[in-house]
């Protein structure tokens, strides 16, 4: 079997720190992503930032068909030069977050140990492919995924939070410590698991919606009212929750929705 990871060290020496590329090493835990998403054969899978491939090459092991999308045009051309007996893949040299809503077409589970830099961004974007996802399996930094499942009141709490929960239920499924890793980090990681959820809005109204929320978290310790002076009336604040020093990190999703359906019923 071919051990890609030594390949790559032998042909490149180095990573590209600029792309934020840390290649996981851990067998578990690759594993533990495969098994988490469910992943066997004839699985639709897409991942995303393959990298030097080992995962890549145990979704391809398992059987399943695979869409990777990678930005460095140098791992493209190392994967398709290692990986091209797999007839079940296929690779886009794409930045993910550029990707257009016709590239993607029917139902995948996604993958990825995202490059930190740009992981709420990534998160952001799969948004936009929600009706093509069965499960979001996803490596983030420790910390942004505390921020992800953070519950209210916590210091952890904050748009992201509400932003992630309002379209995904979300479940924490290891920590894994940088020495798994090559090059080794100091940076902890965390492996998420996404199921998309019914939501409660759609389109323009829906866009709305999440503009409110981020604006309410704007400077997380003022106060609503505070907030969202220019975006509301704010007496609908002390109407709607009988007091006025309502604060965004109080306030649950379902909080939020009840809140932006009593504004949006109360506009003049």
């Amino acid at each position: 079997m071919l051990n890609l990871l030594e390949i790559y060290k032998n042909e490149y020496l180095k990573t590209k720190k600029s792309l934020g590329q840390h290649f996981l090493t851990g067998q578990h835990f690759i594993e533990k992503i495969l098994d988490t998403a469910g992943v066997s054969k004839d699985s639709n899978v897409l991942e995303i930032g393959p990298g030097c491939g080992v995962l890549t090459q145990k979704i391809l092991e398992r059987g399943a068909k695979l869409l990777a999308i990678e930005i460095d045009s140098n791992l493209v051309d190392f994967l398709k030069r290692y990986l091209h007996f797999y007839d079940t893949f296929s690779i886009i040299n794409k930045d993910f977050t550029e990707i257009g809503r016709d590239e993607i077409v029917g139902k995948y589970h996604f993958i990825g140990n995202l490059p930190y830099y740009v992981s709420t961004q990534i998160l952001t974007k799969c948004t936009e492919f929600i009706d093509n996802s069965i499960d979001l399996t996803f490596m983030f930094q420790k910390e942004v995924a505390d921020r992800i499942v953070s519950k209210p009141k916590l210091k952890t709490y904050s748009s992201l939070s509400v932003f992630s929960q309002y379209f995904f239920n979300i479940k924490r499924v290891c920590n894994i410590s940088g020495g798994n890793f090559w090059p080794n980090t100091k940076v902890e990681s965390t492996v998420l698991h996404f199921t998309p959820k019914q939501r409660y809005f759609s389109g323009k109204t829906e866009k709305d919606f999440l503009s409110l929320v981020k604006a309410s978290f704007v400077l997380k310790r003022k106060m609503l009212k505070n907030n969202l002076n220019n975006i509301i009336d704010t007496n609908l604040i002390s109407t709607f929750f009988k007091r006025d020093n309502v604060r965004a990190e109080e306030l649950s999703v379902e909080d939020f929705i009840e809140f932006y359906n009593f504004v949006n019923q109360n506009k003049h």
